[in-house]
């Protein structure tokens, strides 16, 4: 298959890419942006934008330095993001939803010379100890960010950067120590829009494309931000928290593309009698971020008639490389590989297994990052060259598609044998009373023995007893082997997870 990213030109900045290819006639009126009562077209999108970059410039914006977005999806984010790289600055986004202390450490780790974000949030801070840090831009109060902006032209051209320099970084979400700093090149986005926006969804111009992931997180930022551009649609920005407010988002904005995690279908369909979601303007479903348990998948199309489209991506690899296509799709799978990406599953000396065998997911393609800031030891050990093992265990069918099996260190053994955590979680949620399902070990103190411990959350018409608990048990024992059913159910309001909507298994296991 042709290369996406050597088909670029040399010279080549990726916020002009996408920004000025919609300022053609038929493009720069469309809406680009909806955002609560507000709608910014592409050609205020790209005025604004120059605006940011000129902004930046003023205040000693120097190509290659870091700006740290600590932002809300907001249109302010959408400008100082575009803005930074038209100026040949790297933006690096912090996801709201991460600890106070990460927050803290990202800022120092990157070495931000300007910080974009809200009162909120600096009160928070206090005093930020990040010598490089010479900006504190803010997008609310009485010099807000939209006030600077005003007052500024659009007279600044575009930096002169070349394809294969850093553009922006994201950080992982660090729930096994610190977030590690992802470096992306110019050419990653185009790459990912290509290959998976285009080539795979097939997505238009006249699409309205709803993500659930904000734009911090890798998936997020592919979904809201630049997908969207790249065939002049328009996105939605939502602070949208829990099922309501998102079912609330779709009947006013009448999206045509959902993109969601497993976690908010469940949820959706947890409260459809009392909220009921009217999808009669979706034409695609999407979900990624973890595994979709087989049992939300049938649900959602007995609700809707509509497939969920489940695919695999990382902060690494920027966005899907892995998914089910429209019309083709197989619950509790990953799909197929993305166009343009080689896939394999393979064992400890990097060969590849037979169909049906378990092994360490390998990944090769264009939009691979550079590497981890700082981390040259974790670098070296994801990356083979232009392949990355993911640290994810999976399995190939005889058709071609891939089967999450878990974690690296998810899986463990009960009894001498191996136990999937998603395999137990998935009949879990066979069970009428289950919302949401997590899977761990629980080691006896002596070491000698694992056992499997189900924490589980509730619908609102159930609560915890012994006699539920037994009820769970009964049903698990009816379909799985007795070592992989649970020796204890515990009910939790709610299971922990990540800034990226992952379950968050090491909380579990401190309970």
């Amino acid at each position: 298959m042709k290369s996406t990213s050597t088909s670029l030109p040399g010279t080549f900045n990726v916020a002009a890419h996408f920004l000025e290819a919609n300022l053609a006639p038929d493009r720069c009126n469309r809406v680009a942006v909806y955002y609560r009562d507000d709608t910014y077209t592409y050609a205020q999108v790209h005025s604004w934008v120059r605006r940011m970059a000129k902004l930046l410039a003023e205040l000693g914006g120097e190509r290659e330095r870091r700006i740290a977005l600590l932002l809300p999806d907001t249109p302010e984010f959408v400008f100082a993001f575009w803005g930074a790289i038209w100026l040949g600055m790297v933006p690096v986004p912090i996801n709201t939803a991460c600890t106070l202390e990460d927050v803290r450490y990202i800022l120092q780790d990157c070495r931000a010379q300007v910080l974009v974000t809200d009162r909120s949030w600096l009160e928070r801070l206090g005093e930020i100890e990040s010598p490089c840090l010479q900006h504190i831009v803010q997008i609310d109060g009485d010099r807000s960010l939209i006030s600077l902006l005003s007052q500024q032209d659009e007279s600044l051209s575009w930096a002169q950067t070349d394809r294969e320099e850093p553009a922006f970084w994201l950080y992982t979400s660090g729930s096994t120590g610190r977030p590690k700093g992802v470096i992306h090149l110019h050419q990653s986005m185009v790459v990912c829009a290509e290959r998976y926006g285009k080539d795979l969804l097939g997505l238009q111009a006249d699409d309205i494309i709803y993500s659930v992931a904000k734009m911090p997180f890798a998936y997020g930022l592919g979904n809201t931000l630049y997908m969207p551009m790249s065939v002049g649609a328009a996105a939605i920005l939502s602070d949208a928290a829990n099922a309501f407010d998102i079912i609330a988002d779709i009947q006013t904005y009448r999206p045509t593309v959902l993109f969601g995690i497993p976690g908010i279908y469940a949820g959706i369909l947890s409260v459809q009698e009392i909220a009921p979601l009217d999808a009669s303007s979706l034409r695609l479903c999407l979900s990624a971020a973890e595994q979709l348990p087989s049992t939300i998948w049938l649900k959602w199309r007995e609700m809707c008639g509509l497939e969920i489209c489940e695919g695999i991506g990382t902060t690494e690899l920027l966005h899907i490389f892995l998914s089910n296509r429209p019309g083709a799709c197989r619950p509790g799978t990953s799909g197929r590989p993305v166009p343009g990406y080689d896939v394999r599953v393979v064992d400890d000396r990097g060969s590849t297994v037979p169909d049906g065998e378990i092994g360490a997911l390998e990944v090769t393609g264009e939009s691979l990052m550079l590497g981890y800031w700082n981390r040259l030891s974790a670098t070296r050990s994801a990356l083979y060259g232009t392949t990355m093992r993911t640290g994810d265990k999976y399995v190939r069918d005889a058709d071609g598609y891939f089967r999450f099996m878990g974690r690296n260190d998810d899986f463990f053994k009960v009894n001498g044998m191996w136990v999937s955590p998603f395999e137990v979680e998935d009949v879990l949620l066979q069970h009428q009373s289950i919302l949401d399902a997590a899977v761990v070990p629980s080691v006896e103190p002596d070491g000698a023995l694992t056992q499997v411990i189900a924490y589980v959350s509730l619908k609102s018409d159930f609560t915890p007893s012994i006699e539920l608990e037994r009820s769970i048990r009964q049903a698990v024992k009816a379909k799985l082997s007795p070592f992989k059913v649970p020796k204890s159910i515990q009910f939790l309001d709610a299971l922990p997870r990540t800034p990226t909507g992952k379950v968050h298994r090491q909380a579990l296991l401190k309970i």
